[in-house]
């Protein structure tokens, strides 16, 4: 393993309650029940702009209408309902500091994310990032993982994808990359486990131990 991929919402960053914070929002300028929040749900880990038209499409809800009123919460004024996970702030710098390459590969735009991660300092610990801002198609999509190959050289085998949405690991497997399925975030083991994931570390200590079996 020569470079961990890594998701950010869900892996790295309990960003759940400002998720559902803009959505409830949303949902209340729209007029819709609170009820659509777990259909919502479903699709986290995919590009907003793909989760809102899988949840309203089928309700009969012009998409860019639901971006407008979820963009209205404004979440840069609401980030400090998201934190780290407890212990991925010291596991990130413990992986950087043995010379670990690492990237981050999200369904995130780039802008909200350097901001979110400069409140920890973290862009320093990546080599690269890539957002749907770089890429034509989005997770479940190889293209991410495949444009990461492209820019470090490396092999499929030389790189790790770590999420917590089948989207991650179904990503990773049509890129032909190894995952490791993280269990604090947006889905149960049942469900990743029915991705192929190499692992499943349950929290973050189960998460230190395999990387730090696995790293070179």
């Amino acid at each position: 393993m020569k470079l961990i991929a890594w998701d950010f919402d869900g892996t790295l960053v309990d960003s759940r309650p400002l998720i559902e914070a803009g959505m409830a929002h949303a949902l209340d300028a729209l007029g819709q029940p609170r009820t659509v929040m777990a259909e919502w749900l479903k699709y986290v880990g995919l590009p907003v702009e793909a989760g809102i038209q899988n949840t309203f499409g089928p309700l009969g809800l012009d998409g860019e209408t639901v971006l407008k009123a979820y963009r209205s919460f404004g979440h840069a004024d609401h980030e400090h309902m998201m934190q780290p996970f407890a212990g991925i702030p010291e596991l990130l710098r413990e992986l950087h500091g043995r010379g670990q390459r690492m990237a981050v590969v999200t369904s995130k735009r780039r802008v909200p994310l350097l901001r979110q991660m400069a409140q920890w300092d973290w862009e320093p610990l990546f080599d690269i990032i890539i957002t749907p801002d770089e890429v034509t198609h989005g997770k479940p999509h190889p293209e991410s993982l495949e444009q990461l190959q492209a820019r470090t050289g490396l092999s499929a085998e030389d790189i790790l994808m770590v999420g917590d949405t089948p989207f991650d690991l179904d990503m990773a497997t049509a890129a032909g990359v190894p995952s490791l399925a993280v269990g604090h975030g947006f889905y149960p083991e049942a469900a990743l486990a029915a991705c192929g994931p190499r692992a499943y570390a349950p929290d973050t200590a189960a998460l230190r131990d395999i990387l730090l079996a696995w790293s070179v």
